[in-house]
């Protein structure tokens, strides 16, 4: 039996490696793009309240896991996984480049982005989002599909080959929000969604340069299969097989296993509306809850360029200049135009397509705070009379800000921080270190009839996530008490996350291969992550609802700050968790030997 993998496995894994570096950028800066958590005025953000971007959030990664059911739908009946993989991709690119292009054409700094003051840059926005969505359904579940095909049925290799093609997806995470979601944060945010499309990119010239000759016969169209090509006896029987599989009629053992993929994609659901939380109320609590202070021995030892290119300025700092930059600018309408928001003609902000010129505050920290400090006095005194809502909101936000930066420097202090996307390379450095780990584990148990059943580690992984939410209680009553929680509570909940990951996600999508029968293959795949898709809104509703802290009170009440709401999130995969490990040995007998 051969013992290695096809080279096939190997250029899906590199082009999916490139569309998730796309796609883990975006999660990384979308909810702070949205909220106005910017380092210089070139890149203001679009103003919104938390609440709003949790709940856009939800909405627009639900969309991204609702619509493989359609493309899947489409690959199995009309074009073939390979054509939606390279369809997709193009669209994906083409969407990342429309966000980029977004800060090209809105207004200036210090304006909140609404359907009233810049309906251009929306429309750009949701353009690139639409495109993102689209092009996710058609790429996300045929490429899954292909690695699939790469092995034929009840080939012990399938189960590796899906943690080595979860690795591709954890490589590309890993290194998205910490070297380009660092540029994004320091330089502009457009800026990380160029990287993102020229990473897609690469991903689309990897699968098309090297597809055709590693990729013989998967996911060509069922229309347009090749039946009177030379074919040696082996070839012959292998699609033989394969076609008998796609018109065969469906027996009891095959409804047993669909019964079996519904009920674990409603426990999917469950992990996700945790797991989730990740891209939007973690990610905030990251940014404005946690300790991310670089020691100054870190520093030393660091190169100047890494320092200097990568590490963000004081945070309270950065905040309390955003303030100032969005307080200036109202300032500067209202003299002008009354209550009227100053508006660029559509041609002077397309011209800014082509303008990618970095703007940077090079002013040290003892030149910038001062400098701050009488911007806000003389605001505040320019803007006491003022009638206007925003403004006077501005007003008191910016003397927030001000108390908070006075308390948290003072002159000679170094106060870097590392940007918030770091985090969002945790789960995917766990991945990468330890998806091997698991596989060796699973390989091991099953040479001596130990493996758990599909249910079961699908119960252990609900259990470790509950675990990880757990941790994050003290870390949130460490942040309601002291102003900031300590760097290690985050970076343990997403390590239990990951181990939970590892037990649930590449085995889900190894089992929808082998359960599902062949003609629905890419339809199940689509099921699989339709249950994602219900997750996602629940998860950026919840967050919406509960994730400033507000809302819910179970135990810690507001002086716990975010407890309660942790609390929650370990709750729900807890409790799903011991069901999943109730039903496991009934699941284990409808698979019918399928582990």
């Amino acid at each position: 039996m051969n013992k290695r993998h096809p080279v096939g496995l190997w250029v899906l894994f590199t082009t999916e490696m490139w569309e998730r570096f796309a796609f883990y950028l975006m999660r990384a800066i979308f909810v702070l793009y949205l909220v106005d958590v910017s380092t210089n005025e070139s890149t203001p953000g679009f103003g919104w309240s938390e609440a709003d971007a949790y709940r856009l959030y939800g909405i627009y990664t639900s969309l991204v896991y609702f619509l493989p059911l359609l493309g899947g739908w489409v690959a199995d009946r009309f074009l073939g996984q390979r054509r939606c993989v390279l369809l997709g991709g193009m669209m994906m690119a083409l969407g990342e480049f429309c966000l980029a292009a977004t800060e090209f054409v809105r207004i200036g700094n210090g304006v909140k982005v609404t359907w009233q003051t810049d309906p251009a840059a929306l429309v750009m926005f949701y353009a690139g989002l639409g495109l993102m969505i689209l092009g996710n359904g058609f790429f996300k579940p045929c490429i899954s599909v292909m690695v699939g095909q790469l092995y034929a049925p009840g080939d012990k290799m399938r189960d590796s080959a899906f943690s080595i093609f979860y690795m591709g997806i954890n490589i590309g995470a890993f290194f998205s929000p910490l070297v380009a979601g660092s540029i994004a944060e320091k330089y502009g945010y457009h800026y990380g969604f160029i990287i993102a499309g020229l990473g897609m990119i690469f991903g689309l010239i990897t699968f098309s340069f090297f597809g055709a000759a590693c990729l013989k016969g998967i996911g060509t169209p069922p229309a347009k299969q090749d039946t009177n090509a030379e074919r040696t006896p082996e070839e012959k029987a292998v699609k033989e097989k394969a076609i008998y599989e796609q018109t065969r009629p469906l027996v009891k053992e095959d409804w047993d296993r669909m019964y079996v993929i519904l009920v674990l994609s409603l426990f999917v659901i469950a992990f996700w509306v945790s797991f989730e939380q990740a891209g939007s109320s973690l990610n905030i609590f990251a940014k404005s809850k946690t300790d991310r202070a670089v020691a100054d021995l870190v520093i030393r030892v660091t190169p100047n360029a890494v320092s200097k290119n990568l590490y963000l300025n004081n945070e309270d700092v950065v905040d309390f200049q955003a303030t100032v930059i969005r307080t200036q600018a109202l300032a500067d309408q209202l003299e002008r135009l009354g209550n009227e928001v100053v508006r660029e003609s559509l041609g002077d902000r397309l011209k800014r397509l082509f303008s990618f010129k970095v703007s940077k505050d090079n002013r040290t920290m003892e030149e910038l705070v001062p400098a701050l400090q009488q911007q806000a006095t003389d605001l505040t005194q320019r803007l006491q009379d003022t009638s206007d809502e925003d403004a006077r909101n501005a007003v008191e936000q910016m003397n927030r800000k001000k108390k908070t930066a006075e308390s948290s420097y003072s002159p000679g202090q170094t106060a870097l921080t590392f940007p918030t996307t770091w985090y969002q390379s945790v789960n995917a450095f766990g991945i990468v270190i330890f998806a091997p780990i698991f596989t060796a584990i699973w390989l091991f148990l099953a040479s001596r009839g130990m493996e758990p059943s599909t249910p079961t580690k699908f119960a252990l992984g609900l259990l470790l996530l509950s675990l990880g939410f757990f941790l994050m209680i003290p870390g949130a009553r460490e942040a309601a008490t002291q102003g900031k929680a300590a760097a290690h509570w985050l970076i343990w909940c997403y390590l239990f996350s990951t181990w939970g990951e590892l037990c649930l996600s590449p085995i889900g999508l190894s089992m929808i291969t082998k359960l599902a029968p062949a003609r629905y293959a890419s339809l199940f795949m689509g099921v699989w992550f339709m249950a994602s898709s219900i997750a996602y809104l629940l998860a950026g509703e919840l967050a919406r609802m509960f994730g400033s802290g507000e809302g819910v009170n179970l135990i810690f009440g507001k002086e716990g700050g975010l407890a309660d709401f942790f609390l929650l999130m370990a709750i729900i995969p807890l409790v799903i968790g011991v069901i999943a490990l109730a039903m496991a040995p009934s699941l284990k007998k409808k698979m019918h030997g399928i582990l």
